[in-house]
């Protein structure tokens, strides 16, 4: 099983060196990177390993989706994970726990189907999404993902995207919808779920260490967010569901606990009450 891992950068400085970093200590060895450079001027790319893993895919794109259309293209890995310049893997074996989780996911589907119907070389790695939880490096906990996929968690708080390794099928054969400029992966995420109906498993793991505080998340581009995700939802989300999310998000005081989750003060506290919330 083979990984290909993407990051999409421009003039990152010494956060790429600290995202390669911890991907060249990873104990799983059987993976590539792609690097896709807008064409960074600050001499970041030096900080590349001289590993033949290591690859950086040049040219023009229209901003980060686009970034990583172009870097998905590239790919020959069975499965795909985006690693932001400035987040990293969690801990050193992440990637050894993932390979072995879907190992065993393969495992299982073999063993369910009857003896003699397929020969072995019919079973091949299974096609879907596998998601983790999060460490916040700006809130100082660990995010926990939802175990099950639902409508209600669509609209409400899907996995980090750092946390999520994609069928390359997935992402090959349906790319990143780039008119979106902060919610195409969202938007992919919805459609995986409620069009594709794409199989979701939960690795009970935490995946990487997030930085937060990006491009998606600056005040500038909160309404632009808060936009595409209206758009988004109506598409993909059934009215009911879009309803009672939004009385529960008022009734519950989403902005103040938007903040809170933000905070490094109150993040793992607000991280706790939520998961007995959920109990």
């Amino acid at each position: 099983m083979k990984f290909t891992i993407i990051t999409v950068c421009l003039n990152p400085g010494d956060a790429l060196k600290y995202t390669l970093d911890s991907i060249k200590k990873q104990t799983y060895e059987n993976y590539e990177v792609l690097i896709k450079d807008g064409g960074s001027t600050d001499h970041s790319l030096k900080n590349v390993p001289g590993d033949i893993r290591f690859k950086i895919v040049m040219g023009e794109d229209h901003g980060i989706y686009d970034a990583m259309n172009i870097a998905i293209k590239n790919a020959t890995g069975d499965y795909i994970i985006f690693m932001n310049a400035g987040d990293k893997f969690y801990e050193d074996k992440t990637l050894e726990k993932v390979a072995a989780y879907i190992e065993k996911v393969k495992d299982d589907s073999r063993s369910k189907d009857l003896a003699g119907e397929k020969a072995e070389e019919e079973y091949i790695y299974p096609e879907g999404i596998f998601y983790g939880d999060t460490a916040s490096r700006m809130a100082q906990t660990i995010i926990k993902s939802p175990s099950v996929i639902t409508p209600k968690i669509c609209y409400l708080n899907i996995p980090c995207h750092q946390a999520t390794i994609y069928s390359s099928s997935l992402l090959k054969n349906r790319p990143y919808e780039i008119k979106y400029k902060i919610r195409a992966d969202y938007e992919h995420f919805l459609y995986c779920y409620f069009e594709k109906k794409t199989s979701f498993y939960y690795i009970e793991e935490t995946i990487c260490e997030y930085e937060g505080g990006g491009f998606s998340e600056s005040k500038k581009n909160r309404k632009r967010d808060k936009d595409e995700h209206k758009e988004i939802v109506k598409m993909y989300v059934p009215f009911k569901v879009r309803l009672k999310c939004k009385i529960r998000l008022i009734l519950t005081l989403q902005a103040l606990r938007a903040a809170m989750a933000r905070s490094k003060t109150f993040g793992g506290m607000y991280e706790k009450m939520k998961r007995i919330a959920v109990k």
